[in-house]
């Protein structure tokens, strides 16, 4: 394949022209060059092309299951009206899974409410931290009935009040999964965000998730390459080309923290399989905590800080001295800017997803969207990451505002070192997105619009418009 009349960035993300040849599934020559006999020939009409975005925080088997399900919570729905009308409103009558709901629309919200006003059938919905799924009567009597083979712990974990399920997000999978999601759908949505790459940290994936994700790879479903972190046990699976092992995850809760011992132990451990730690840090307490057990692990190079929510001032220097990166999602500023901006004491305000301060520090800084309980949408974070805007407008935080080249870099870099950022040379991969524009225009309007082409190991994967296509008849 040959790219004509494209842009590519240097390392300073200065952009200069240059054709581009794919063979074998990577870049092969970058010049002026002439079509070869039978070679694929694209016009990119002077647009850039960027190595494929790298989603370096994301759970696709739950964003592939939210495209069958209703929208719960803010800004869809804004009050208890409005999710009667969504509840009412959803087709089907089996299971209605519902989600993104939030309490600002009502902290009455529990099972005897969704018994009340939601409709005959089995619900259940998810809140948007992910930790918490509410049930009707409905619901919660058919998950118990299929508990009933499980081991008595585990149906303890569904021994809850008022309907409500803390943490038992991959048991209610397990139990009220009737078919797989539709996992091939979500893959191509993300093609036409021009994301060729996924790092997969749902804390639960195992061995079989592994070769679940094998296989669809196999079958052509899922068209990213994906690094898959997850539990200690994934050490044992055999890496491909488009699938490999990343980091540990842990997932941290205030109200339930592992033992300090275990969790140093644990990061002992992973470092042993010359794999790293990546900890799941919303508040300041799980973030202290963490830090702490880098420090008396002795190892943090190579660890990860997953969200880092809140960081305040005095913490920077010590994510610097650990040597620890930082993978945030700067979309939420814009997604739920306006909420933190209403519960969130002021004094706070400054400590929330930042950017520029952590940039600033030296500390390694990468973008994820943590698809679904953000949008899955990369180029909203990165206009989120320059302007900090939230949906009403209001400007949250401007201060850790940062460059247009710097927000697209946070999606840049490579699956296993996100600071480490791509750029198109000869002997990369071939994962490629050609947008419409130069980058002059593009750095002012950062949008999933522009993408017209996404190249995965050589092959389009995507495309918005095939018109400008040929395919030579020169001689070589």
């Amino acid at each position: 394949m040959l790219l004509k009349n494209t842009e590519i960035l240097d390392s300073k993300f200065k952009p200069y022209p240059t054709d581009i040849r794919l063979s074998d599934g990577k870049v092969s020559e970058l010049g002026l060059l002439a079509p070869l006999r039978n070679e694929k020939v694209i016009d990119g009409k002077q647009g850039l092309i960027i190595p494929g975005l790298n989603d370096h925080h994301a759970h696709i088997v739950s964003y592939a299951a939210s495209l069958n399900s209703i929208k719960c919570g803010p800004p869809d729905v804004k009050s208890p009206e409005e999710l009667i009308l969504a509840l009412k409103n959803a087709p089907g009558s089996e299971w209605l899974r519902g989600i993104g709901f939030h309490e600002s629309i009502s902290s009455e919200i529990d099972g005897a409410w969704l018994d009340k006003y939601g409709p005959n059938r089995p619900i259940r919905i998810q809140h948007r931290s992910g930790r918490l799924w509410i049930f009707n009567s409905l619901g919660e009597a058919l998950i118990r009935e299929r508990a009933n083979n499980l081991a008595g712990q585990e149906r303890r974990r569904l021994d809850q009040a008022n309907g409500k399920l803390y943490d038992v997000d991959e048991l209610i999978s397990n139990l009220t999964r009737a078919e797989p999601p539709p996992l091939a759908t979500a893959s191509q949505i993300l093609t036409s965000y021009g994301v060729t790459g996924i790092n997969d940290m749902t804390p639960t994936n195992d061995p079989d998730s592994f070769k679940w994700f094998n296989a669809l790879q196999i079958k052509g479903d899922l068209r990213q390459k994906i690094l898959m972190s997850g539990r200690l046990e994934l050490l044992d699976c055999r890496f491909t080309d488009t699938l490999a092992v990343g980091s540990t995850k842990v997932h941290l809760h205030d109200n339930l923290l592992p033992d300090f011992d275990e969790f140093v132990d644990l990061i002992k451990k992973s470092r042993r399989q010359m794999r790293g730690v990546a900890v799941h840090c919303v508040t300041e307490v799980a973030l202290v905590f963490t830090l702490a057990a880098m420090r008396a692990s002795g190892y943090s190079a190579g660890n990860r800080i997953e969200h880092a929510s809140v960081v305040p001032t005095p913490l920077i220097d010590q994510l610097k001295e650990l040597d620890l990166a930082v993978v945030t999602q700067p979309n939420f500023v814009h997604e739920k800017g306006d909420n933190y901006l209403k519960e969130i004491p002021a004094k706070d305000h400054d400590y929330l997803y930042r950017c520029r301060s952590l940039i600033d520090a030296g500390v390694p800084l990468a973008f994820g969207t943590d698809m679904p309980f953000g949008k899955a949408d990369p180029w909203k974070a990165m206009q989120a990451a320059t302007n900090r805007q939230t949906l009403e407008g209001h400007v949250f935080n401007g201060a850790e505002s940062i460059t247009p080249e710097q927000a697209l870099g946070g999606f840049l870099g490579e699956l296993g070192c996100p600071n480490e950022k791509r750029k198109v040379t000869v002997g990369s991969n071939a994962d490629l997105c050609l947008l419409d524009a130069p980058w002059y225009r593009l750095r002012s309007n950062l949008d999933a619009r522009h993408v017209k082409l996404t190249i995965i190991g050589g092959e389009v994967v995507y495309s918005r418009d095939e018109r400008s296509w040929h395919v030579s008849s020169e001689k070589s």
